[in-house]
């Protein structure tokens, strides 16, 4: 291990020459100039000195030329390192001032460790007188690197100078008090003010106020730092930077200056854009909140308007004999309300498929069948000036939908069709197999790559103008006359295709006619038989756990369960459940459990049962499906679910379905 004295102006090299003599197993000594390296060889003798060439008042030959001429410093060793000058420039020169070998900053960390063995190897450099012409040449070798730099400095500066001038932004330099000595030619353009007033700290005035006065508070930032600024009609970005020098200290700044107005009146339109979009939302939203609350209240009213007519007539009957013509009125009304029960669960079951959260029961079906079906129920209604077609493409496979459903949308597009068409004309419905692969967006905007079945419901009606096209699946909207259309037809359609994983295209425009095509996912499975018919005579004593909040829905399942011979313990929320499941002593056939529920809702109750009484059969009542749905928006397959609202044999049927056999 040798002791190397390290002599260099600039901390990074000496810290990289420092490393690698590190690595080397050598000890290191550092100086940053010439005298204070002479006092240290003299008093420590290092074993090597590794000296730069430039260096601030005392280059590396002067240097060594000191280092000889002290007897006690003569015979030391030295190597130069250069990033300045190429080895073969200075060799002689080295050579004549007693250096024993010059090695370039640049080179392997290994040539310089080569170089201090070799030192350290070598015989001792006697002292010697240099000879005559050493200065001249020492003079002529500093003066050639020197016009060298120069021109190379001259060089560089032309190129900024072009670069500046051509630059799309402005640039700025200066000094730590951020006094500017330099703009180019673009900045005058963007703040439209004389290059001469841009200077010292007129500049600032491309930042905002309080920005300004940030800047002249902190002074240069210690790293980047973004401002923006108004000038007459113009945003402007401006950008500080620090100039550090070699040592890590702030020696100046450098800022540009750009015209962003295009990109913030860009960014001011899309928050418009935005703003609009929100405001056209609510808007869509007061509308379709307004004419639910139009029907619902309509069908409220004529429930409890008949049933106080009800509940008149059976006061007035108290006493008397209830005869046929006396009890006629009181079905009559009571069939009102039903009815107007009717409608407001079938309201919102289209509510709830456009939202893609109905309680769905998905099967594989032929659609052969389904078009047959349905275009057997629309013919005697069509009329005779309507001709109805039907076209299915060889090969057409099944698809995976609710039955019910899919023929409900399909005579609403077909309703829709006849209604667009009352002078007449064609309706066909085609279906074809269709794909969509990876790649660039189609028309099938929201589909999964996969196969396909396009059906399309095609009419030659007039068609719509784009102003309608765009609006004509928003909930509520129609353009038929008050009383004739809920404007939910497309909706539901719409919301019944994206639940089966599917999407909905509209084609139209004024004479065009009219083509609403479902895509919906093919399936090579077959279709399944018709299910074997259930009893729905009652139960023979099963125990049902009944769970649901809502104290009349509660009241009328467990009615019809106790009429159908089954023994029903009620709960009023999922907890409540769980605690009777723990503590009733007998068996517990089924659970019937409402799926929104406080505290503990229906899932959390079935996975509860499961650790209580494993092997339970749970049956979900409900009316909204989300807490039951997997992450692709469809209806977990390992449950059952009885819509609400229920009939009692809808209930029945389900209870004797999930019922141990």
């Amino acid at each position: 291990m040798a002791t190397v004295l390290v002599v260099d102006d600039r901390a990074t090299n000496r810290e990289v020459a420092r490393l690698t003599l590190d690595d080397g197993g050598h000890e290191v000594i550092e100086a940053t100039a010439g005298r204070e390296a002479l006092d240290l060889a003299r008093r420590l003798h290092p074993d090597v000195v590794l000296a730069d060439v430039v260096m601030p008042g005392m280059d590396g030959y002067e240097f060594v030329s000191r280092l000889r001429a002290d007897a006690q410093t003569a015979d030391i060793p030295v190597l130069l390192y250069t990033a300045n000058y190429r080895p073969d420039e200075v060799e002689s020169l080295a050579e004549a001032y007693g250096v024993t070998r010059v090695v370039s900053k640049s080179a392997d960390p290994h040539d310089l460790l080569d170089a201090v063995e070799h030192a350290l190897l070598a015989e001792p450099v006697a002292a010697r007188d240099l000879p005559a012409d050493v200065g001249a040449e020492h003079l002529r070798t500093v003066n050639a690197k020197l016009v060298e730099k120069v021109l190379a400095l001259d060089e560089s500066e032309a190129r900024f100078q072009a670069l500046a001038d051509v630059s799309p932004v402005g640039i700025v330099s200066g000094g730590t008090d951020l006094e500017a000595t330099y703009i180019n030619p673009r900045l005058a353009d963007i703040t439209g003010l004389a290059a001469d007033r841009l200077l010292g700290q007129g500049w600032m005035c491309s930042l905002g106020t309080e920005p300004r006065e940030q800047l002249r508070r902190d002074g240069v930032p210690d790293g980047q730092a973004v401002y923006y600024g108004e000038i007459g009609p113009r945003w402007l970005q401006t950008v500080v930077r620090p100039i550090v020098d070699d040592e890590g200290r702030t020696a100046g700044f450098v800022a540009t200056v750009d015209d962003v107005t295009a990109l913030v009146h860009a960014e001011q339109h899309r928050h418009a854009e935005e703003r609009r979009r929100i405001a056209e939302r609510f808007d869509s939203l007061a509308r379709l909140s307004g004419a639910i609350a139009h029907d619902f209240n309509n069908m409220l009213n004529v429930i409890l308007s008949f049933g106080e007519f009800t509940t008149e007539a059976l006061r007035d009957a108290v006493g008397h004999p209830l005869t046929g013509d006396v009890a006629e009125p009181m079905l009559d009304d009571l069939d009102r309300i039903s009815h107007a029960g009717r409608r407001a669960a079938h309201l919102a079951h289209q509510l709830l498929t456009f939202g893609g959260r109905e309680v769905v029961k998905p099967a594989v079906l032929d659609l052969h069948a389904v078009l047959d079906e349905v275009i057997g129920m629309i013919r005697g209604t069509a009329g005779d000036r309507i001709t109805i077609t039907a076209v299915l493409a060889p090969g057409v496979g099944n698809v995976v939908a609710d039955g019910t459903q899919l023929i409900q949308v399909l005579l609403n597009l077909a309703d829709n069709a006849r209604e667009a068409m009352p002078g007449g004309g064609t309706l066909t419905f085609t279906a074809d197999a269709t794909a969509v692969t990876p790649g660039p967006a189609t028309g099938k905007q929201a589909l999964e790559p996969g196969d396909y079945v396009r059906i399309s419901v095609r009419d030659t009606g007039q068609g719509m103008t784009p102003e309608v096209l765009d609006r004509a699946m928003e909930p509520f909207f129609t353009t038929k006359p008050k009383g004739h259309g809920t404007g939910l037809g497309l909706a539901t359609a719409y919301g019944l295709v994206r639940q089966a994983g599917g999407d909905l295209v509209l084609e139209s425009g004024p004479g065009r006619g009219t083509t609403v095509h479902l895509y919906l996912p093919a399936t090579d499975e077959p279709v399944a038989g018709p299910p074997a018919p259930t009893a729905t005579a009652g139960g023979g004593g099963q125990t049902v756990l009944l769970a649901d909040d809502e104290d009349g829905v509660r009241e009328a399942a467990r009615r019809i369960l106790t009429r159908a011979g089954y023994t029903v313990l009620t709960a009023t929320d999922g907890r409540h459940a769980l605690g009777i499941a723990r503590e009733h002593p007998g068996p517990i056939h089924v659970v019937l459990s409402d799926v929104v529920m406080p505290r503990m809702n229906g899932p959390e109750l079935a996975g509860a049962l499961r650790q209580v009484r494993p092997g339970t059969r749970v049956l979900y009542m409900s009316g909204y499906a989300d807490p039951l749905m997997t992450e692709q928006g469809l209806l977990d397959p390992s449950v059952t679910v009885v819509g609400k609202p229920f009939t009692a044999e809808q209930l029945l049927t389900a209870i004797h379905t999930v019922l141990p056999k």
